[in-house]
């Protein structure tokens, strides 16, 4: 599904450079529900850029579902990563002039479907997350849980294959992250590879596997 091989991303800052990845060795099967570890500074946001085919600048291999993500264009990539992607915040990103529908609906238009395609799609996503009801509201009228939730409706539009979920209960009370992810449970049952990405414990032990990252070191297990 993912491999990653001895990748290394270097920044230059001025004089300096800074070596943020060391030598990431990762394989990720797919229906896997990884999580990924580490505090701030420890090279996460670096990692998830380049696991999210945000960022194709750095050295080493990377494949996805067999492709050598290296190989694309700028204009393959983009549309990979909208195929076969969905990716939740911690934020949500959701925009507030928007309804519920209008936000979800956003990457099935931006892939090219007809407004008259996308209402089934979004009502059976929201029927996933249990907030078909809030179809017509706007962001500012749901809680934060209700948020994420629709973000998470979000990712689910274009059939995703992976989901990047970069701490995704960070804003959420104890409680609401519970319900999070037991939604994140039932989506990898259905065979979506989850990759999670958090500084809590407890978050990441819900997942099936941890990975530690620590100064642009990537390790199994806890830290």
């Amino acid at each position: 599904m993912i491999e990653l091989k001895n990748v290394n991303k270097f920044y230059s800052t001025g004089d300096e450079t800074l070596h943020a990845l060391k030598n990431i060795n990762l394989k990720i099967e797919e229906g896997e529900f990884l999580a990924i570890m580490g505090p701030s500074g420890s090279g996460k946001s670096t990692m998830i850029k380049i696991l999210g085919l945000l960022d194709n600048n750095f050295e080493g291999e990377y494949l996805m579902l067999n492709k050598d993500i290296r190989s694309l264009s700028d204009d393959d990539l983009s549309s990979f990563r909208n195929e076969k992607i969905g990716f939740i915040f911690q934020d949500f990103n959701l925009i507030k002039r928007l309804s519920v529908k209008e936000n979800i609906e956003l990457p099935m238009l931006y892939r090219g479907c007809s407004m008259r395609e996308t209402k089934a799609v979004v009502i059976e996503a929201l029927k996933k997350v249990k907030l078909e009801h809030k179809i017509n509201k706007y962001p500012t009228q749901l809680s934060g849980g209700q948020q994420q939730r629709v973000s998470i409706a979000r990712s689910l539009v274009n059939k995703p294959k992976i989901i990047i979920a970069d701490e995704p209960t960070g804003a959420l009370d104890s409680t609401t992250s519970k319900e999070i992810m037991e939604i994140f449970k039932d989506l990898n049952k259905e065979g979506i590879t989850i990759i999670l990405i958090t500084h809590d414990i407890n978050v990441a032990r819900k997942s099936n596997r941890i990975m530690s990252i620590f100064d642009g070191e990537l390790k199994e297990g806890e830290m």
